[in-house]
């Protein structure tokens, strides 16, 4: 069968619009572990310090030695500079320390050194060692870098015929439990692909000839290694001048990916030659298969590269498509300012019989999502696969994070929060420091922005609980907006600095970093699925009604405390940084 390259591309261009942003995401893994397309990376060389660095550049990437002059300026002017930039801190924080630590190489010389004591022999430590990193290097390769491969390729043929395809594809191999058998048909394709490179042409001609192998595994993973190395053999009869000239037709866009340093290999041409191989293999499947019937026995996955017959979607999700049915019996039950609460934040003002039904409801349509998309025929239909997937539930789902809370409850969940992040400034600088120290702005107990962090979370991201990826992203970016703006709130108002991410690894004007913005994103995580859901059930046997009385006391001394504070603020040694306080004194004496 023919390929048209024309319309091969078209359709390439179509599948990767479709699905961009997840395909640039997929190649940039890809690229950034070694796992194709490596040398996308190689603009970050640039930013690397030394000569060596950057002579290894024009090596690997090899760049026109007209470049020289170019690179040499950047390595002087640029690169020079970049440790002097205050946001990419090395000396605060747990971020920095690992970078320190990896940078001068403390944990290898402890490791070689330990080795060294315990063996007597002044080389151990080093021949260990060097097994060891060779030993790790190789099993990542194999079970990995290897295998990450044909997941790329079960992406990108899954995107050709549906709109949506899960992140979660990363399992496919587990959730079959195919991951060895993978692993083991690849390091077969390898190995034989090496002993062909031996020879003077063999090693082009054979990955051409191996070409599809990645493919073959991608639909059908028992598929063993050499069945799909004799496979994409035989499908490669007759083929391989055509592979080889999609790839010759795209010197173009390599000549630019060599100007732009990778960059533009990262953000198009990567996910474009995978779209357009993708393409290739369709095509040529198809002409296999109608010259070889019996190879369905292979290519038994049809429904990968055409949509399900309605009828038999319905049939396969007959159980499903009941519980899609299922009417939510809080639809309709809050309107006007009521329904607006509801809807966009999950907030209700008391616990009615219509929220336990809708609870209930909640605890059968956590798991009906996807499979509402799979009987839409939006994605893959899991329950027509030839090799079936093992999908656990929700471990969380019991806890019911998709719930609404009331005022009450979520007034509760803020002094409670509050609280323990006051433990928590407490605590860290009693261990840092070795005395304890009253944290915060207020005077007592309570640290409010831990508590406002953790309740932003809840409530403005409540339509994204049950995507745990996105509530994460949301979450980071939230608590930084936050913690930054709360910074510039308590300096403009109180001339006064309560904390400095100054030298700590990617810091934003010492007021946010890295480091903390994970800390607080993976605390948000924990606070939405598990604590709130917990404290809540809690709160629900006591008896909302009677914790009324009990939040608004905290709320009465909370007032309290912040109008005292904001004319007596809590500050001094530990509490505050004292920076904006020196500077401002210094400048009154200047002046």
């Amino acid at each position: 069968m023919k390929v048209n390259r024309k319309e091969m591309k078209k359709r390439a261009r179509e599948n990767l619009s479709r699905h961009y942003g997840l395909y640039v995401f997929v190649c940039m893994v890809a690229a950034y572990l070694g796992t194709e397309q490596a040398r996308a990376f190689r603009f970050l060389s640039v930013f690397s310090t030394g000569q060596g660095a950057m002579t290894g550049l024009l090596i690997r990437g090899g760049i026109n030695p007209a470049l020289n002059d170019v690179v040499n300026f950047v390595q002087t002017h640029f690169v020079h500079d970049i440790g002097r930039i205050p946001e990419l801190g090395t000396t605060n924080g747990v971020f920095a320390l690992l970078v320190r630590t990896i940078a001068d190489g403390t944990i290898p010389s402890y490791f070689v050194h330990l080795a060294d004591s315990l063996t007597r022999s002044p080389q151990a430590g080093t021949l260990i060692l060097i097994g060891f990193a060779v030993t790790v290097h190789a099993l990542f390769w194999v079970f990995v870098v290897q295998t990450l491969s044909v997941v790329n390729r079960r992406f990108f043929v899954e995107g050709r015929i549906y709109e949506k395809v899960p992140f979660d594809r990363y399992l496919f191999f587990i959730r079959v439990k195919k991951w060895w058998s993978v692993a083991r048909a690849l390091l077969w394709k390898n190995v034989l692909w090496c002993l062909w490179a031996l020879t003077i042409v063999g090693g082009w001609i054979k990955h051409y000839s191996y070409l599809l192998v990645p493919y073959i595994l991608a639909e059908n993973p028992e598929t063993t290694g050499r069945q799909a190395v004799a496979l994409s053999r035989t499908m490669m009869n007759g083929h391989k001048w055509e592979a080889f000239m999609i790839s010759l037709s795209m010197l173009g866009w390599y000549i630019l990916d060599v100007a732009t340093l990778g960059v533009s290999s990262l953000f198009w041409t990567n996910a474009y030659r995978q779209a357009i191989f993708s393409e290739f293999f369709v095509r040529i499947r198809a002409g296999y298969l109608a010259e070889n019937p019996k190879a369905e026995t292979v290519f038994d996955n049809p429904y990968l590269y055409r949509l399900a017959p309605r009828g038999l979607l319905e049939k396969a999700y007959a159980k499903e498509i009941v519980d899609m049915k299922k009417i939510n019996p809080i639809q309709n039950a809050y309107t006007g300012f009521k329904g607006f609460l509801e809807r966009n934040f999950g907030l209700v003002f008391r616990l009615s019989s219509q929220e336990r039904a809708y609870e209930r409801y909640n605890f059968t349509q956590w798991d009906l999502k996807e499979m509402k998309w799979q009987v839409e025929r939006k994605e893959y239909p899991i329950k027509l696969s030839p090799i079936p997937e093992i999908r656990h539930r929700h471990v969380l789902r019991s806890l019911y994070p998709g719930r609404n809370y009331t005022v009450t409850s979520v007034a509760l969940l803020f002094f409670f929060m509050s609280f323990v992040g006051w433990c928590w400034e407490v605590s860290l600088h009693l261990i840092q420091n070795g005395r304890f120290v009253d944290r915060g702005v207020l005077h007592l107990p309570w640290l409010p922005i831990y508590g406002f962090g953790c309740v932003f979370i809840l409530l403005l991201l409540r339509r994204w609980r049950q995507e745990p990826l996105k509530e994460f992203l949301y979450a980071i970016v939230l608590c930084g907006v936050v913690e930054y703006f709360t910074s510039v709130y308590l300096q403009a108002v109180y001339h006064t600095e309560w904390w400095s991410y100054q030298g700590y690894f990617l810091n934003l004007n010492g007021r946010i970093c890295a480091e903390g913005l994970l800390v607080f994103g993976l605390g948000g995580m924990a606070f939405v699925y598990i604590v709130a859901p917990l404290l809540d059930n809690w709160f629900r046997k006591i008896g909302i009604d009677k914790l009324n009385k009990v939040a608004i006391a905290l709320g009465v001394v909370f007032v309290a405390d912040v109008i005292y504070s904001h004319f007596y603020p809590n500050e001094g040694q530990g509490v505050t940084t004292g920076k904006v306080v020196t500077e401002r004194a210094s400048h009154k004496a200047s002046g």
